[in-house]
């Protein structure tokens, strides 16, 4: 689906023509890669005329890009068919390619990105595995938003089969280091990561940290649900068919929710985020643990919530759902691996836990 705007400014002070290319839809901002883009392209329309090239999951999604018309001077979004995507992606990868950059590979976005009548003055790239768009001898500022290529890393240590994903982060580390050296600068979320980066990157790099829109996650604002009032309960918020997620909350259910309920036997746990993976669904055998699923609205379980938890151990850049429920004035009980996210120093209202007395000690 493409749309450009037919309407032109004046030579006169005209906007000069940026190349944005994501590899996901950047709208609406309730999701954790969608937030930075999202405020990404609403800063950069101030001073660019904005050409959008993404990537959608679902029709609904491209619908959702096209709401961008206001900020952008053209849309280009294509619908990626999952399992379509990841069988070509997973054949390469046998041939030898990085799983990442095949599954976001698009002809059709190559033809689009050649055929913009407008001179480019720069591009922006969201994620390594767009960079492959970014036109040659353009200005070219990548957005890794954490060192993707450390995930694959990691889940080579934790899931099978492991020595497959830790091909792809060596081979997704090999295009994190080719696509900085073509990059004027890279840019990531923490300062733990800009050090990860260092380590195999000699090239320059930034921490343009998350941030959290306070005048949306305000208290006052979230409207009181009826079904929440006087449950004392912990709430997940997060997308529930995202592994290290996933890997969270069936963890702090089994290991740490189930002891915690032989101290407070009225105790919930309540997992809010969409598309919840059946690992998680089956979690609701569990007393106490209650599944939502997608929410129109996250702000009304945050609000009641004795709690937020961020089990995980599997933990890149800043996680919003930390952020957001520090913005409605929730504790947060982390693991080590989030609360060294935020570096030698984090946040007051993030409670560091690891085991059931840290929580039981935090409650």
């Amino acid at each position: 689906m493409e749309w450009a705007s037919d309407s032109d400014e004046p030579a006169h002070g005209a906007k000069p023509h940026l190349l944005f290319l994501s590899h996901c839809v950047p709208n609406p901002p309730n999701k954790g890669e969608k937030i930075r883009a999202h405020f990404e392209i609403s800063h950069l329309a101030r001073e660019y005329r904005i050409h959008l090239v993404c990537f959608a999951r679902t029709k609904a999604e491209m619908h959702d890009a096209l709401d961008l018309r206001d900020l952008c001077a053209s849309i280009c979004v294509e619908l990626l068919p999952y399992r379509t995507a990841l069988l070509w992606a997973v054949g390469r990868f046998a041939l030898g390619e990085c799983l990442t950059t095949s599954f976001y590979c698009s002809p059709h976005f190559r033809a689009y990105v050649d055929s913009l009548s407008a001179p480019l003055s720069a591009t922006f790239v969201y994620s390594s595995a767009m960079a492959q768009y970014a036109p040659e001898g353009v200005p070219m500022l990548l957005d890794l938003v954490d060192v993707d290529s450390e995930k694959w890393l990691e889940y080579g240590r934790m899931r099978w089969p492991g020595p497959a994903y830790s091909l792809e982060g060596k081979r997704l580390r090999e295009v994190e280091r080719r696509q900085a050296a073509r990059a004027s600068c890279t840019l990531v979320s923490t300062r733990q990561e800009e050090a990860l980066f260092q380590t195999f990157s000699p090239h320059r790099v930034l921490t343009l940290e998350n941030g959290v829109d306070f005048e949306f996650f305000d208290p006052a604002a979230a409207e009181e649900m009826v079904s929440l009032r006087g449950r004392g309960f912990l709430v997940f918020v997060g997308a529930m068919s995202y592994y290290p997620n996933i890997d969270a909350v069936c963890r702090f259910a089994a290991e740490v929710f189930s002891p915690l309920r032989k101290y407070y036997s009225e105790l919930e746990f309540l997992i809010v985020g969409h598309s919840p993976a059946k690992a998680v669904t089956d979690l609701e055998r569990i007393d106490g643990v209650t599944v939502i699923g997608s929410v129109s609205d996250v702000r009304p379980y945050l609000a009641a919530a004795r709690a937020v938890v961020a089990p995980l151990r599997i933990a890149r850049g800043i996680q919003n759902k930390v952020l957001e429920g520090l913005a409605m004035g929730k504790p947060v009980f982390a693991t080590s691996a989030v609360c060294r996210t935020f570096g030698p120093e984090r946040p007051t209202g993030v409670i560091c836990c690891d085991s059931v007395e840290d929580y039981r000690n935090a409650l």
